[in-house]
């Protein structure tokens, strides 16, 4: 008979129902970009959503019948953020408070595709508000902030197939 199986049930069930609630309640942290005044609320991803998301922003090309694949690293990371965000606010820059002050001026967006962004700059949908908002480190920075809360331990470079 094995350690596990000497558990009283109703404690064996304790335990359990610990592990499905720690997978039910994703890991969740707070970025904020000083730049926009943005502070951004990331959730973590589960795998099935990252391979998701990499497949779709993967380029074939078949050259000489040989294919090629790449992944589309600008719109892997936009999807990543856009994917990853349970939270998105614009926080006003006020002089001598800091982003953290509870009663500095802010407004919650629904999202990346919230229409307040998406209409005042013609765009088409979250994803290029994210590509058109954040410079070229900031989405680096920031899909590299959702895989390390999604767990992964390694930059993108290494996450391809």
């Amino acid at each position: 008979m094995s350690e596990y199986s000497a558990l009283d049930p109703v404690r064996e069930q304790e335990i359990l129902d610990g592990l499905f609630e720690t997978v039910a309640n994703l890991p969740e942290e707070a970025v904020f970009i000083g730049r926009l005044g943005l502070r951004v609320t990331l959730r973590g991803l589960t795998s099935s959503k990252v391979d998701a998301i990499r497949e779709r922003c993967t380029v074939r090309k078949t050259t000489k019948g040989q294919v090629t694949e790449k992944i589309d690293s600008e719109l892997f990371n936009a999807a990543l953020i856009k994917e990853a965000t349970s939270m998105l606010e614009v926080v006003k820059k006020t002089d001598g408070r800091s982003d953290h002050d509870a009663e500095t001026p802010s407004v919650k967006l629904s999202g990346w595709g919230d229409e307040r962004l998406t209409s005042r700059l013609k765009l088409s949908g979250g994803e290029e508000a994210v590509r058109r908002l954040l410079l070229a480190g900031e989405l680096d920075a920031v899909g590299d902030k959702v895989l390390e809360i999604s767990g992964f331990g390694v930059d993108i470079e290494d996450v391809k197939n």
